[in-house]
């Protein structure tokens, strides 16, 4: 790498960061650690491919990011180089920002990114100091994690995006039970739309006309809408993830909280978007390459119950309607 701090990086830092915000930075940390992450292959892991979405060019070679906000990738062509988005990764956590309501330091921004790097790479805190990140932590706290569970709501064909389903993943409190469950809160991913038009949505999806967002609500909220409004049956998965993992999911949530990607219809949807959040709990799990053209919600729900050791106990909810029927 040389003695000095790679001119293309430091330009890139430069063109990215006001000159202020990393004043004080340490070059020859910088480099060394971007020459450890070099030797350690890094960008080439999977760990680093899947919090970047990361996935291979479908003709060309190379890799490009499914991430459409252009914040999310730090380097100017992060979208298509890991390499340059890991070092450009590592230059922004020497900012000074300061934590706010309206904007986060890189290290928390990025916090699954940042925690991953330090494990790989061990950051020293007198050379790179680390921030504190009080809304993640308090975030965090509010939730209160102990597992994940995948929902998987039926069909509703009243509603076009859910007309085969549709997933979401709930955050089980350490203290919940089966009486306190609808208090917990669940991670999902859907359009940014209210279009009711069944030949619209589906013109807009198939195009990728919509964006498509992470959010996080109370539990109860889509078990009323589901079960009791739209009397869709409910099948619970839960994950057999150790807190180390659950944590792995719940920070790299909070990195996608702010970003959006292009929704389409059959392979970039709820089923797939929450596959690819899953699967950075383990560097093993690959949960999405096999749906690259289409991505039903129900073949979602049998990639992660055919996992070995992924689910370790399953729950049917019937709807209303249905226990009526049944009846």
């Amino acid at each position: 790498m040389g003695k000095f701090w790679p001119t293309w990086l430091a330009c890139a830092v430069l063109i990215l960061f006001p000159v202020s915000v990393f004043a004080a930075v340490d070059p020859a940390s910088l480099e060394e650690l971007v020459a450890k992450s070099r030797q350690l292959h890094l960008a080439e892991r999977p760990e680093w491919i899947k919090l970047l979405h990361y996935v291979p060019n479908l003709i060309a070679p190379g890799v490009h990011g499914l991430v459409d906000s252009p914040q999310f990738y730090n380097a100017p062509d992060g979208k298509t180089n890991p390499q340059a988005e890991l070092e450009a990764t590592l230059a922004s956590f020497y900012s000074d920002i300061e934590e706010s309501n309206k904007q986060q330091n890189p290290q928390c921004l990025f916090i699954a990114r940042y925690t991953w790097l330090d494990q790989q790479l061990g950051f020293d805190p007198l050379r790179l100091p680390q921030h504190e990140c009080k809304r993640y932590r308090q975030w965090h706290a509010t939730l209160n994690p102990s597992g994940l569970t995948l929902i998987f709501a039926s069909a509703y064909l009243n509603s076009p995006s859910s007309m085969y389903g549709h997933p979401l993943v709930r955050v089980d409190a350490k203290d919940q039970d089966e009486h306190t469950r609808l208090l917990a809160y669940a991670i999902t991913f859907a359009a940014n739309t209210d279009e009711t038009n069944g030949l619209a949505f589906a013109i807009n999806g198939l195009f990728g006309g919509y964006a498509g967002v992470f959010s996080i609500l109370p539990y109860y909220v889509k078990v009323r809408e589901y079960s009791n409004l739209e009397n869709r049956d409910l099948w619970e998965y839960q994950l057999n993830l150790t807190p180390e993992e659950v944590d792995r999911v719940l920070m790299h949530a909070w990195e996608l909280g702010s970003v959006y990607f292009q929704y389409y219809f059959f392979d970039e949807n709820c089923a797939y978007h929450l596959l690819g959040l899953l699967q950075v709990a383990r560097p093993e799990l690959d949960l999405t390459s096999q749906f690259r053209w289409w991505a039903i919600p129900s073949d979602a729900v049998r990639e992660i119950a055919g996992q070995k050791d992924m689910v370790k106990k399953v729950i049917y909810r019937p709807a209303s309607a249905t226990v009526a029927r049944f009846r």
